[in-house]
């Protein structure tokens, strides 16, 4: 892994990481959740949009490119996030980071179907079945955390992975048919018009409260997590294996844990903690080549 790979790789990890906390902070403090997403994606692309306009960059219309933006901006940005901030309301944030750690785990089984050389074996499948027995046991913990709505937010977050998973397996494909910015450019822009257009249905009886933390949490969220976090994410597309790309996931449960405990007081049981180790001990050997 060259240098500038590796450091983008430890930037993107480190932000990730974060993110989940001042996301989970802004909630408290205020932010709907279906608005704070979509006000976030709509200023991130409304910035890379006028990048690419200064750049003269032309925007890729050809099928395939039309199939990644609708994938892509629809479950991946819309419903995936979407869902991810609604749900967050009701779970802890250390458990949301460790629940999209199922994410390498559903990337390979849809890469069975979709991808040349990447076909699930029988020790793949045992890993898979060792990572899945763990998000039971997450959930199983569920009243622990705080009863019926920490279960629903739990079973939305895994419903977020499973739908996002899908764009991003097709997007390696066809990583060739799209520029990383422009995309990102037109599928977030997108996200956050559709996001705020549900937000006006769902939330118009909340209102955005523009604390000096809810300022901050917006500009580092759009900034940091949705314009370098994906401009990284995108590149590392065209320079890294599916494989290395899914280890990615690894590092941000471990960070988010730590800064939930540390910021918002969030503990885990012993049990989830075992399920933990189970999510990500099956993401990590589910991409190991031997």
């Amino acid at each position: 892994m060259k240098t500038k790979t590796y450091l983008l790789y430890v930037a993107i990890c480190l932000i990730w990481g974060t993110t989940w906390v001042v996301l989970k902070k802004s909630l408290i403090a205020g932010t709907p959740a279906i608005y704070g997403v979509g006000f976030r994606f709509l200023a991130a692309g409304i910035i890379l949009l006028l990048i690419t306009f200064i750049k003269k960059k032309p925007i890729p219309c050809s099928r395939k490119a039309l199939n990644i933006y609708i994938s892509f901006g629809l479950l991946n940005l819309v419903v995936g996030y979407g869902v991810t901030y609604w749900a967050a309301q009701f779970i802890y944030s250390n458990l949301a980071s460790i629940l999209w750690a199922c994410f390498p785990i559903v990337v390979v089984f849809i890469s069975h179907f979709y991808l040349p050389g990447e076909k699930i074996n029988f020790p793949k499948f045992v890993t898979i079945c060792f990572g899945t027995a763990g998000v039971f046991i997450i959930i199983s913990q569920g009243k622990t955390f705080g009863g019926d709505d920490m279960f629903m937010g739990m079973s939305m977050i895994l419903f977020a992975v499973f739908l996002a998973a899908w764009p991003n397996v097709y997007l390696k494909k066809h990583h060739d048919a799209i520029d990383t910015l422009t995309m990102n450019a037109v599928c977030q822009t997108g996200a956050g018009i559709i996001l705020l257009i549900i937000s006006s249905f769902l939330e118009k009886d909340q209102v955005m409260i523009w604390s000096p933390f809810n300022i901050f949490a917006m500009v580092y969220l759009t900034l940091f997590g949705s314009i370098a976090a994906w401009l990284i994410y995108i590149w590392l597309f065209k320079h890294l294996s599916m494989t290395q790309i899914a280890y990615i996931a690894f590092p941000p449960p471990v960070i988010a844990s730590f800064l939930g405990w540390k910021y918002l007081g969030e503990t885990l049981t012993p049990i989830a903690i075992l399920g933990a180790i189970m999510v990500i001990g099956g993401a990590v050997a589910v991409n190991l080549k031997r």
